[in-house]
């Protein structure tokens, strides 16, 4: 065997002495980190997964979300094996909410709580496939595939969360311009009303001093035309206006009183049909008491006579 030979076999050799060093390096690494994970799981009182060929918990242990990279880390959350059987049922998001899909704010609130809920359900996927890995020989790989579909998942939900985001803030945008736009056509109406008042006002005001100088006129007319007329001329003008009006009055009375003596009347047929309304509906009453006394006395004679009858003895 020449030297160049003896070359190539010693540095294979290397070769696969490094991947195996490698490699048992990877499942030192995969052991140490389960048994922390352990560790960490009894410290916290949760039930340690059992490593199977399937990551899947039994049906009544509930599925608990802790992170296996950082032993010292707590559990996050809690959630049930149905309800989490439930989200991982369902289509994804990214299909139940497609692109362009949230058009109300209610359904944006509910995509919202959903991808809250497929996030955790991811967590926890995430978890049960790493514990899924570390007993597998190429325990890399299968973290990496893991860490690609959390990903993928993640990606979904953001996308999701983005969308619904956006149409809320839209939504609090158009909202607040509404408002804006309500309360400006409400200041304007305001400013329209609190002018036609103004001018309303302008316009009696100008109205009243109007009518007060045409009767101030008047009222100066008069006076300028009873200068040259006596002053017993004017008493006895006065007086006899005075008069007029007594006699008016008078005039007037018999039709006062005739119009006082309906108004009493029509006040005592008023009062006479109430006394008379509350007369009818107090016999009304009495009568259906005593109808019920001698209903109840009908009863009580009868529940008698069955008593009697029932003690009697029977005749052979």
């Amino acid at each position: 065997m020449n030297k160049k030979s003896m070359q190539g076999l010693f540095a294979d050799a290397k070769g696969v002495t490094s991947s195996l060093c490698g490699l048992m390096l990877t499942l030192v690494a995969g052991a140490t980190m389960a048994q922390g994970q352990a560790s960490t799981q009894a410290a916290a009182g949760v039930q340690p997964a059992q490593t199977q060929a399937s990551p899947v918990s039994p049906a009544a242990a509930p599925v608990t979300q802790a992170s296996p990279v950082s032993p010292a880390a707590a559990p996050v959350a809690t959630m049930s094996r149905e309800r989490f059987d439930e989200l991982e049922a369902r289509p994804p998001i990214a299909q139940r909410y497609p692109a362009g899909s949230i058009k109300s704010d209610e359904l944006a609130q509910k995509a919202l709580e959903e991808a809250a809920e497929d996030r955790q359900a991811a967590e926890l996927r995430y978890i049960l496939d790493q514990r899924a890995c570390y007993p597998k020989f190429l325990v890399s790989d299968c973290l990496e595939a893991a860490r690609d579909r959390k990903r993928l998942t993640d990606k979904g939900i953001k996308a999701v969360e983005y969308e619904a985001k956006v149409f809320q803030r839209q939504a609090a945008v158009d909202d607040r311009d509404r408002s804006l736009a309500e309360q400006r056509a409400k200041d304007e109406e305001d400013s329209a009303r609190r002018l036609a008042e103004q001018k309303q006002k302008e316009a009696d005001s100008a109205r009243k001093v109007k009518e007060s100088r045409a009767k101030n006129s008047e009222v100066q007319q008069r006076i300028d035309q009873s200068k040259d007329v006596p002053a017993d001329y004017r008493v006895r003008q006065h007086e006899a206006e005075v008069q007029r009006q007594k006699a008016e009055e008078a005039a007037r009375a018999p039709a006062r009183a005739a119009n006082a003596a309906e108004r009493q009347r029509r006040i005592q047929q008023a009062e006479e049909h109430r006394l008379e309304v509350e007369r009818k509906k107090a016999e009304n009453e009495r009568e259906r008491a005593e109808r019920k006394q001698k209903q109840q006395q009908q009863q009580q004679q009868q529940q008698q006579q069955q008593q009697q009858q029932s003690q009697q003895p029977i005749a052979k």
